[in-house]
């Protein structure tokens, strides 16, 4: 009996057609989606800035094609689905874009692989923080005023959903603050004006240098990274 284990063993005509099938972001000068913002704003520097040497594995790729497949599935079977929201301040944009709407809660559909840990801890911060988000930018389109709750949806070998509590004026307190840091790191070319404590403790010594000099260019050295959140194919373009 002969197996093989492995993501390099599914047949190259499927590898194709996930590859294919994913549209890549267009990424735009001064305009910046949730999912930038709210993770290590130096990762988010180097990926824009060194692209080439941003590598995807087959797993990864495969990540993000099972969840475009979910959002074309579910989102569609609700009323408001795939909203897109844009706020602009001083020539920066911050946009993104939330799965669907259900009984009051604005909901953001993720796949992870196992749910084993999200049983006990939680969605975590990171989708605390993207949902939270949403609900910010629609407040401040002076959309879904009364809606002031977000659910976390999580699917892996069983489901997991957390409500998430809104986060009052997270868009002035911290959103706009970090878009506006990462906005002038682009302008000056110099990545270390990102290099706060909550990048460090984010991103850990694995992720990103802790020297100012970023001698390590993030994670995109010789190493395949997984996709620091499921990205849809709506939010893959903006």
């Amino acid at each position: 009996m002969s197996v093989q284990v492995g993501f390099e063993n599914l047949p190259v005509p499927i590898v194709s057609h996930i590859r294919d099938s994913l549209t890549v972001r267009h990424v735009q000068p001064h305009t910046f989606h949730v999912t930038e913002l709210i993770r290590c704003l130096r990762l988010a520097w180097y990926k824009r800035t060194y692209p080439e040497q941003v590598k995807w594995s087959i797993k990864s790729l495969l990540n993000i094609y099972r969840g475009s497949v979910f959002d074309d599935r579910w989102t569609p079977l609700f009323k408001v689905h795939q909203k897109n929201y844009r706020v602009k301040r001083r020539g920066v944009v911050i946009t993104g874009t939330f799965d669907f709407l259900y009984e009051g809660f604005i909901y953001d559909l993720k796949l992870p692989t196992v749910a084993t840990y999200k049983k006990i801890f939680g969605a975590g911060q990171i989708y605390r923080r993207q949902v939270q988000a949403y609900l910010s930018l629609a407040h401040a389109n002076g959309e879904l005023l009364d809606v002031h709750r977000a659910r976390v949806l999580m699917v892996a070998e069983d489901v997991v959903v957390e409500e998430v509590a809104e986060w009052a004026g997270m868009l002035d307190s911290w959103l706009w603050p970090r878009a506006f840091l990462l906005d002038s790191a682009f302008n000056s070319g110099d990545p270390s004006l990102l290099a706060g404590p909550e990048e460090s403790s984010e991103c850990r010594e694995e992720f990103c240098s802790a020297s100012t000099d970023f001698r390590i260019k993030c994670a995109y050295q010789g190493r395949d990274l997984e996709p620091p959140v499921r990205v849809s194919i709506g939010e893959l373009t903006y």
